[in-house]
């Protein structure tokens, strides 16, 4: 069904929510990393910034405050240096694109600026070591984009230029196979046609908290509540799928042969829709959530 447009009373409660987010993420995780004493990670991340797909599979990759952790099936593995990955991305030739802060044993300036990786485990120092501390990053197949306060695209990570307009931005995506790109706002979304040079609102969309973009360019919107929306066409309208249960974090999403497939997580753990959205399974429950 086509996505009615939002009360006023439920924009100011999705308003509300998505302005307290955003300040938390600005705010959130300043200090370098904290693992165990012992530099062990935890059994579950404490503290999830994003999530993405590893290059070739439908493993998820969880980005979090002890660095990535991996989800193949319903298994949950520690993987990869201890790095608060406050934003994580991967690029369409598999590259992981990262920034936050070192943790315990790693050789790394704080903020980390941009660094890459192939496996999670070594990073490479890409520019403005010690500088930023992008709390968003996406990947599009003409440069990547971040937020560390201010909006900003680069063609290769190792020169910035300023987006036009300056937008303070809850979430960014983008498509790795072409140049849409999708900025959450408390404002509501935006998109990009250029990579993340230049964005445009989009005038009565839903106003969603986290997005994800596929490889042929839908997106997928997921509400403060869980609720998810579909555009087919770069945003100018949606329709309402499911809903995932509890307060959402982090999204990805990949079309495959089958069907557009969406993970989600959210403070219950990580959920998988393999129907577009309509119905989610639970892949890893948070501790203490109720089954």
């Amino acid at each position: 069904m086509t996505l009615q447009r939002s009360t006023p009373a439920r924009r100011r409660t999705a308003l509300g929510v998505i302005a307290l987010s955003l300040s938390a993420a600005l705010v959130g995780c300043s200090a370098p990393a904290g693992g165990s004493q012992d530099g062990a990670k935890p059994p579950y991340p404490s503290h999830v910034h994003a999530l993405a797909l590893e290059p070739g599979t439908t493993n998820v990759l969880i980005a979090s405050h002890e660095g990535i952790y991996e989800v193949a099936g319903n298994q949950l593995t520690p993987s990869g240096a201890d790095i608060d990955l406050m934003g994580f991305a991967v690029d369409a030739g598999g590259r992981y694109l990262a920034s936050g802060h070192p943790g315990p044993g790693t050789d790394l300036p704080d903020p980390v600026g941009l660094i890459s990786s192939d496996d999670g485990l070594n990073w490479t120092q890409v520019s403005l070591a010690g500088e930023s501390d992008f709390h968003a990053l996406a990947a599009t197949a003409d440069g990547i984009i971040g937020f560390d306060g201010s909006l900003r695209q680069s063609t290769d990570g190792s020169a910035w230029t300023d987006a036009s307009p300056q937008l303070q931005v809850h979430s960014l995506a983008g498509s790795p196979a072409g140049t849409l790109a999708v900025a959450t706002t408390e404002d509501g979304p935006y998109t990009s046609n250029d990579a993340g040079r230049n964005w445009e609102p989009l005038p009565g969309a839903p106003l969603i908290m986290l997005a994800a973009v596929t490889d042929d360019a839908l997106i997928v919107g997921v509400l403060p509540d869980g609720g998810i929306v579909i555009s087919s066409d770069e945003g100018a309208s949606w329709t309402a799928a499911g809903q995932a249960s509890g307060y959402p974090v982090a999204v990805t999403a990949a079309g495959t042969a089958d069907d557009l497939q969406i993970w989600v997580m959210t403070d219950s753990g990580l959920q998988h829709s393999a129907d577009g959205g309509k119905t989610f399974t639970s892949l890893v429950q948070a501790p203490g959530a109720a089954s």
